[in-house]
């Protein structure tokens, strides 16, 4: 999004820049972007992880079947149309004519194929696209001719074009036995995208040149160089003198300097990253919860009037307001307006101490109890700053709260193992609707259903929606499910996060919803 104006305090990010442009020192080069940004990639094969960090540079050398824009819909990419057979497990896709991959060799449906079976296993991967394919038939998939798929799903699946956009297409000439490193030092690293891959650096840089070629608009910037730089403060100095034209994950507090700043151009946008706590309703008794004496008590999350007790207590728009820097936009779902699945029906919980103190009374707690609380000091804006004003605020209602703050490498691993009796926990929809957050934190059968929470009711009406293909039905059923689900309490969402660039004055600037940094969101005026 760009230049749109919100309720919200970053809207002022969003309106023209000063008149008068002053750059930044000399640029990188007149035809050269260099752009810094937070997390380094862990592959140039953009098959290997389903990352952020690693999808946002592989969509500068790939396409995908099917492309989401800024706002999160979708738009013909490699297949120009496409829609269900009179077969509703059939999806057919028409592709696009003419299209080359970077060595030369002409695009068709058996690439796509050939992409979507290596997703699921490439060698050494850390993790497989299994949660993009969940819902396809690879077996039963089929080339029909050059430019024409049918991809079978399991059943009726109407987010099928939504997940297909988050998969890159390579060429079948690799071969089923291409390994990541082939990408990584460039042998293997040839898409159909907008820029060819120049050199990778694990940790510190890769660099692309444009792609004269390209089928669609022509690349802006004849050379991008994205710069890992992990500090927040080191991405702002590497901005104001001159080393990078570009950064991304501005840390909120250098948001007034930067806005203030004439040398700086400033845009800001909500993404479909939400951010709440999980909760263990499953044990009996909970690994980090005791008497205010240190003596076992039994689990008090199972009680539906704690839970709802502890939403209240927790005070969003003052979240937002302090710790977020006006950075985000308070929530009590997994999403905010404006995105698939969202319910205006589903309110955020005012802050009301004394009703919070009477349920957890009528639950049993009048004096509160023992609790250690998890959360990454690495992965989320302001992770930590969060996690103590909830240590803060829960303690209003008598909850004695210890915080342990850890970074990311292991903390979903402990996660998933069910290790953590409350946590913090964030989610991007992959496909601008509910349905990508919902299905990992809150079906039954998933692994990132940290708080081993179970719902039949929600089950039913959840995947009722996922089989419901007329789209309108499908987010009407999805945002019923939604309320059901909101309604027991399961997690506590307190935001979704605010992205924001900032560049050079003398550049345009397109946020993006899914949070990736992609160098043509940013063009010279």
């Amino acid at each position: 999004m760009s230049n749109t104006s919100t309720e919200h305090r970053f809207a002022r990010l969003l309106s023209p820049a000063l008149a008068a442009f002053l750059f930044l020192g000399a640029p990188a080069g007149a035809q050269t972007l260099t752009i810094a940004v937070a997390t380094a990639p862990t592959s140039m094969d953009p098959l290997f992880q389903q990352l952020n960090s690693n999808h946002e540079l592989a969509l500068h050398v790939y396409d995908t079947l099917v492309m989401l824009d800024e706002t999160m819909k979708v738009k013909p990419g490699l297949s120009e149309r496409w829609q269900p057979t009179a077969d509703p497990t059939m999806w057919e896709f028409k592709l696009r004519r003419g299209v080359k991959f970077h060595d030369g060799s002409p695009f068709t449906a058996h690439d796509v194929l050939f992409s979507y079976r290596r997703a699921m296993n490439v060698p050494g991967a850390p993790s497989t696209y299994s949660r993009a394919l969940v819902g396809v038939d690879l077996d039963k998939s089929r080339v029909v001719d050059d430019y024409t798929l049918h991809v079978a799903t399991k059943g009726p699946y109407p987010l099928l074009p939504r997940f297909l956009a988050g998969i890159p297409i390579v060429s079948r000439t690799l071969g089923a036995a291409a390994n990541p490193r082939e990408f990584n030092d460039g042998s293997k690293a040839f898409g159909t995208g907008p820029y060819k891959f120049e050199r990778y650096v694990p940790a510190d840089r890769v660099s692309f040149v444009a792609n004269p070629a390209y089928w669609g608009d022509k690349p802006h910037w004849q050379r991008v160089v994205f710069r890992v730089v992990t500090s927040g403060p080191a991405r702002v100095a590497a901005l104001l003198s001159g080393d990078a034209d570009v950064i991304a994950s501005v840390p909120p507090a250098d948001i007034p300097s930067l806005e203030r700043n004439p040398k700086v151009s400033m845009a800001c946008g909500p993404s479909t990253r939400v951010v709440y706590w999980t909760m263990d309703v499953g044990r009996e008794q909970a690994l980090h919860i005791t008497a205010k004496d240190g003596k076992p008590i039994a689990n008090p999350l199972r009680d539906l009037r704690v839970r709802q007790a502890l939403s209240l207590a927790i005070d969003r728009a003052a979240m937002v307001r302090t710790v977020m820097n006006g950075m985000a936009i308070a929530t009590n779902q997994f999403t905010s307006e404006g995105f698939g699945g969202y319910n205006p029906a589903i309110a955020i919980p005012e802050y009301d101490l004394a009703r919070a103190r009477r349920l957890m009374a009528d639950a049993g707690y009048p004096n509160g109890f023992k609790m250690t609380i998890h959360a990454t000091n690495d992965r989320y804006v302001n992770d930590s700053q969060q996690a103590q004003a909830m240590a803060q605020m829960l303690a209003r209602v008598g909850v004695e709260v210890t915080v342990e703050l850890q970074p990311v490498a292991n903390y979903f691993n402990k996660a998933r193992a069910k290790e953590f009796t409350f946590a913090m926990v964030g989610f991007a929809m992959i496909t601008g609707e509910t349905s990508s957050v919902i299905t990992p934190a809150l079906l039954a059968n998933s692994v990132n259903n940290y708080g081993s929470w179970k719902n039949d009711r929600f089950e039913t009406a959840f995947q009722k929606a996922m089989t419901t293909v007329a789209p309108a039905e499908h987010d009407k059923l999805l945002q019923e499910a939604t309320a059901v689900a909101m309604a027991d309490v399961p997690i506590i969402p307190t935001h979704t996060q605010v992205a924001c660039w900032a560049g050079r004055a003398g550049l345009n600037i397109t946020t993006a919803a899914d949070e990736n940094t992609f160098a043509d969101a940013f063009k010279r005026k």
